[in-house]
């Protein structure tokens, strides 16, 4: 058995466990709820304000728009369902480690890249299928609530999205490959996600180099005054992160298989 026809078979795998654990649900529950969410808590805010201002007092508070449900929901896609697949991959190697499973499977002719990327690609659909649901019905109920959203750069936020949101995952299969202990990796992802979001808005080169200098522009891209070519080199730069995180976990699976 080659590496790739190993590749194909242990993705099979996975992602037939992600349909009997229940882990589709789940994060199209998140995804959906946490798009949906925002998008409509944004049309009923200035209410909201009103009702909890009390009668006495008098609050001016703008109209809100199309522009800022799509921010509301880009900044609500980039907290909890990052929380959510930490929460569902972090011990996906680490626990299989300690069963003696992943001893098993390397023990065959497969490599351990392929190990891991058939655990990424698994855990990558349940990201893409969650999201792609999250994001064509909240456009739907922003172009009902509000009026549509522009297509070009509703995609473009999405598309940052799913990079950081791919990220995450690489970096707690990482974690996962490095711990022994699945309890651990995800302290340890969390800590690399909150780096991931944070750090590159203190360092400008940083920042154009990660998602980050997409899903932080979320207002202007919504507006239409950011975008285009200017978001290649963050969204390459995600990707490109991910690579070497399934790298360094490849390696950290090969050093210590059981």
């Amino acid at each position: 058995m080659s590496s790739m026809s190993g590749l194909r078979t242990l993705a099979g795998k996975e992602l037939r466990e992600s349909v009997v654990t229940g882990r589709w649900l789940i994060a199209a529950a998140v995804f959906m709820l946490s798009g949906l969410g925002a998008v409509v808590l944004t049309y009923y805010l200035p209410d909201l304000v009103r009702t909890q201002a009390g009668s006495g007092i008098a609050i001016a508070m703008p109209r809100q728009t199309a522009t800022d449900a799509v921010v509301a929901y880009a900044k609500d896609l980039d907290q909890l369902p990052a929380l959510a697949l930490i929460l569902l991959s972090m011990g996906g190697i680490a626990e299989e480690r300690a069963r003696g499973v992943a001893a098993l499977i390397l023990s065959r002719p497969v490599s351990a890249g392929a190990y891991v990327l058939a655990k990424f690609i698994a855990h990558g659909l349940v990201v893409l299928v969650g999201l792609s649901a999250a994001a064509l019905a909240s456009f739907g109920y922003v172009a009902l609530l509000f009026h549509p959203a522009p297509v070009g750069p509703y995609l473009l936020i999405n598309l940052g999205l799913l990079v950081m949101l791919l990220d995450v995952v690489a970096i707690t299969l990482l974690a996962s490959a490095a711990l022994g202990s699945g309890v651990a990796a995800g302290g340890v992802a969390l800590v690399g996600y909150l780096a991931l979001s944070a750090l590159p808005g203190f360092w400008a080169p940083l920042n154009n180099s990660l998602p980050t200098g997409v899903t932080g522009r979320t207002s202007e891209l919504a507006a239409g005054s950011w975008g285009g070519s200017a978001a290649v080199q963050p969204l390459v730069g995600g990707l490109v992160l991910a690579l070497v995180c399934l790298l360094l976990a490849a390696v950290a699976v090969r050093l210590r298989p059981a």
